[in-house]
């Protein structure tokens, strides 16, 4: 007979095995839950990396022209308020890349003993946001200029980047340091994607457009532009400090541009801008006026299309009625959510032809805008300051005329005038005419080869006129270089000397003060590379100006065969009349215009042109085809420009 313990001992074995069995299952589930919340860390690692990519690329688009400009005013000198070290460390802060939150806020809202579910926010040793050059200098670049050709032909680089660009070696070294922005640096081989031959436009080319949803151009679309670049890598995260656990490190490499962009528009501003009718409420009449391609202004009310294919603000776009831009239909609603996208999927693209900057991503649009102090020079001698000479027209023109002596401060008449020129080695030289001595007037022997004479216009007004056909046989007999060197001139008057006769120059031109009048210039063939006229002085047009076309377009210059050219011409002045008399002259323009007036309370009307009797022109005498430049050899010597800032990863494959 068996004990009943005997039992017990039999069943023991299959507890054993069950236990075991139970264990094991467990271990795998603790390990596949190891596991889930392993790749669970892992996501949100990268998505918290993508997150501090995000902010601190904006970040750097926001900063950089601002150190760009700082370095020019200081004339590309060394320094540490805006070295790239010092704009990365702004970026960084200003995007607050190191923690999710910092500790004084956790704090305030009582989390400061909670524990951080987030696991790449840690100490700034372990999650720092680490930037070097791509040879891993900490706090440099590698620009893309000639000197550094060897790091892009890396296999992770080559093919991947823009066209180099060349510079002095010095300036080069410097660019490593600190944002180099200059004439100095231009194109330096036939590269792809440079569509006019860079040898003769080494400057601003015919380049492609970025990839981006600011439609100041289409994606793609040609434009006349400089690509300074810059190349950088950034690390996320770092190896283990110490005792403690290291957050996966991440290194991504990008390309941060600065496009420079001289004004090429139709119509641009950086200002309110009301595109369609007069200050007298009239529309503009579509039959008369016309544009091909975009429009840009810091805010935008438009009624009508007049042909425009794209409009691209900075501050707001009004759209009166709903219009259609580039085969899609778009209203005043076109920037909200939900609309932007049903738009996207209309026109089977993210970009859109109506577009705002400020929603557009990783991205900065600004306008180089001076207002009139882009009219004033301080001196003959053009500014020894990189930010002046580059941002003011005034201070880029080869000829400089200024009125010194006036018949008297109620007759405004000049008696004297001194006219600097470039000679053919590269020196300046001046010239002093003065009436009663050497400068006949247009009625005297001699008066009719002579390029400035003076006039009154029908309302009384004091003028220096100027023949743009007589003045380049007239500088080569002073021992001036020609027109294609000497292009732009700059008009003014100067108290300095016979204060008793001149009146001092005002922020607006007075009724009396001396005006400028352009007369018989309907051929400005000799000037090759173009023409530019600057003032902060009233410009009357006295008849045609520029309507005889070239022999032929230039060669090299991207234009197609058969283009019927016009030299470049561009005007710019405090006032702009047309005609001198009090007859209403027809106005047909032909290419851009735009406005020295800088964002304000001020509406600019791109339409509103006065004539020579002070009146507003009648709008039934107003004809314009505004288009915008198809080739460097369209750039006027004197222009606008715009900075576009953007930021690229460096594809990995």
């Amino acid at each position: 007979m068996k004990s009943k313990s005997d039992h017990g001992f039999a069943a023991l074995p299959i507890v054993s095995a069950m236990g075991l069995l139970f264990t094991i299952t467990l271990l795998f589930l603790l390990r596949s839950s190891l596991l889930n919340r392993d790749q669970i860390a892992k996501t949100q690692l990268r998505t918290d990396y993508q997150q501090r990519e995000e902010t601190l690329l904006r970040a750097l688009v926001a900063v950089l022209p601002q150190a760009a400009i700082a370095c020019m005013k200081a004339d590309y000198a060394e320094s540490d308020k805006y070295s790239w070290n010092a704009i990365f460390l702004q970026a960084q802060s200003m995007a607050s890349v190191a923690t999710a939150l910092p500790e004084n806020l956790k704090a305030m809202i009582g989390l400061n003993n909670a524990r951080n579910g987030n696991t790449a926010d840690t100490s700034p040793e372990l999650s720092g946001t680490l930037v070097t050059s791509l040879g891993g200098i900490v706090g440099e670049v590698t620009p893309g200029t000639t000197d550094y050709s060897a790091a892009f032909n890396d296999p992770k680089f080559a093919g991947k980047v823009p066209p180099l660009l060349t510079a002095p070696s010095q300036l080069q070294a410097a660019d490593s340091h600190r944002p180099i922005v200059a004439r100095t640096k231009t194109y330096a081989t036939q590269a792809p994607g440079l569509l006019a031959d860079f040898t003769k436009f080494p400057i601003y080319n015919y380049i492609p457009y970025p990839n981006i949803r600011f439609g100041y151009a289409a994606p793609g679309q040609p434009i006349v532009a400089k690509r300074n670049w810059w190349a950088f890598a950034v690390t996320f995260g770092t190896q283990s400090t110490g005792e403690k656990q290291a957050v996966q490190p991440l290194t991504k490499y990008y390309v941060i541009s600065l496009y420079e962009i001289p004004s090429q528009l139709p119509i641009e501003a950086a200002t309110f801008a009301q595109i369609g009718t007069y200050q007298n409420g009239n529309p503009w009449d579509s039959a008369g006026i016309s544009i091909s391609g975009g429009v840009y202004a810091d805010q935008i009310s438009l009624n009508n299309t007049f042909g425009s294919s794209r409009i691209s603000g900075k501050q707001s776009i009004t759209l009166v009625a709903p219009v259609t831009l580039n085969g899609t239909q778009v209203g005043n609603d076109f920037d909200q959510a939900g609309v932007r996208e049903l738009l996207q999927v209309q026109a089977n693209s993210e970009v859109l032809p109506v577009a705002l900057s400020a929603n557009s991503g990783r991205l900065n649009f600004q306008a180089i805008q001076r207002g009139t102090q882009f009219l004033q020079r301080t001196s003959e001698v053009p500014s020894s300051n990189a930010w002046e000479n580059y941002s003011k027209g005034a201070e880029r023109c080869t000829i400089t005329v200024r009125a010194t002596s006036m018949v008297s401060q109620v007759d405004q008449t000049p008696t004297t005038i001194r006219v600097s020129f470039i000679t053919p080695s590269g020196t300046s030289k001046e010239v002093v005419l003065q009436r009663g001595s050497n400068w006949p007037s247009i009625i005297q022997a001699g008066g009719t080869v002579i390029p400035f004479q003076t006039e009154l216009t029908d309302s009384n007004h004091s003028s220096l006129t100027f023949y743009p056909t007589l003045l380049d046989s007239w500088l080569q007999s002073q021992g001036g270089a020609p027109v294609s060197v000497n292009n732009s001139l700059h008009f003014r008057t100067d108290d300095s000397t016979d204060p008793s006769t001149v009146q001092p120059l005002s922020e607006s031109p007075l009724p009396d003060n001396m005006a400028i009048i352009i007369r018989k210039g309907q051929n400005l063939t000799p000037y090759s590379s173009g023409l530019a006229i600057v003032s902060p002085l009233r410009i009357y047009v006295g008849d045609d100006l520029n309507v005889v076309p070239a022999n032929a377009a230039p060669a090299g210059a991207a234009l197609p065969t058969g283009t019927v050219y016009y030299p470049p011409l561009s005007i710019f002045a405090a006032e702009l009349r047309i005609g001198t008399t009090s007859a209403i002259r027809p106005f047909d323009l032909h290419g851009q215009i735009s406005t020295l007036t800088r964002t304000g309370s001020v509406t600019w009307r791109p339409m509103d042109i006065k004539s020579g009797s002070d009146e507003t022109t009648h709008t039934d005498s107003i004809t314009a085809d505004l288009k915008p430049l198809a080739s460097p050899a369209d750039l006027p010597p004197v222009h606008q420009m715009n900075w576009l800032i953007v930021i690229e990863e460096i594809p990995r494959s």
